[in-house]
């Protein structure tokens, strides 16, 4: 694990979290608006489930790797991905800040949503720092139904007692921007063990700074900035990942 100066401490390699992010930012402000110029069409009702294709495409191209494979799996006729880091016996899912305070909260669900099976098999040993009793509580199936759920969607590459922990990548976004990117570490009723925040990783919108400058009267006295010294804002992330996405390329 890297333990940086803010003493934020990543579950994986710095790199794979930053490969993570980028693909969320790729795929919102770039795949998408992309799609859209080009396919333009009278209603774009789809554009909400495009999105999410478009992050999972850009998890395969991206992040995975020799040790961090891409695990898919099927809800009905919706189709979902989780990253598996092999190395460090992390998976990840990936899913919208708002989606995911909406999870616990719908009643009479006639099998588990894919999140309170994993959840239980992986982090059920752990416990929420506060635990809301009166809210909705997952207990809503056996832990026996939970597990076989479980083995379904890992389709035997994992084992329930394979000791993996599960992370989930949470984000919100507005239009075509994304806003924020959190790490999410919650017990299997889905109350918060741990959050750490990923912003540090999004990559910044040069466009938008400049845009921001200019509108700042005090700002446009001061030199001009070049490309180099906007770059410095996040040192070392855009060339990174730029390399990154060239190799994934080649």
């Amino acid at each position: 694990m890297t333990e940086r100066k803010n003493t934020a401490v990543f579950p994986s390699e710095e790199m794979v979290i930053r490969r993570i992010v980028r693909a969320i930012q790729k795929a919102i402000e770039e795949d998408v608006p992309d799609f859209c110029h080009e396919n333009h069409m009278e209603t774009m009702n789809s554009i909400r489930y495009l999105r999410g294709d478009k992050i999972n495409d850009n998890l395969r191209t991206l992040v995975v790797s020799d040790n961090v494979i891409l695990i898919s799996f099927t809800r009905y006729s919706w189709d979902g991905r989780m990253l598996v880091d092999l190395k460090n016996r992390i998976t990840y899912t990936v899913t919208t800040q708002q989606n995911l305070i909406a999870i616990p909260k719908k009643k009479n669900r006639t099998c588990p949503h894919f999140l309170q099976s994993i959840l239980a098999v992986e982090n059920g040993d752990l416990q929420g720092e506060y635990v809301q009793m009166i809210m909705m509580s997952m207990e809503q199936f056996e832990d026996d139904v939970l597990e076989e759920d479980y083995k379904k969607i890992v389709a035997g590459v994992l084992k329930p007692d394979s000791g993996y922990r599960h992370y989930i990548v949470t984000y919100a976004f507005e239009k075509s921007q994304l806003l924020s990117v959190n790490m999410e570490l919650l017990d299997k009723g889905f109350n918060k063990v741990n959050s750490l925040s990923l912003n540090e990783f999004i990559k910044p919108d040069f466009a938008q700074l400049t845009v921001d400058q200019l509108k700042n009267p005090e700002e446009t006295a001061e030199p001009e900035k070049t490309a180099r010294d906007l770059v410095a804002i996040k040192k070392g992330i855009r060339p990174e990942l730029i390399e990154l996405e060239e190799e994934k390329r080649a």
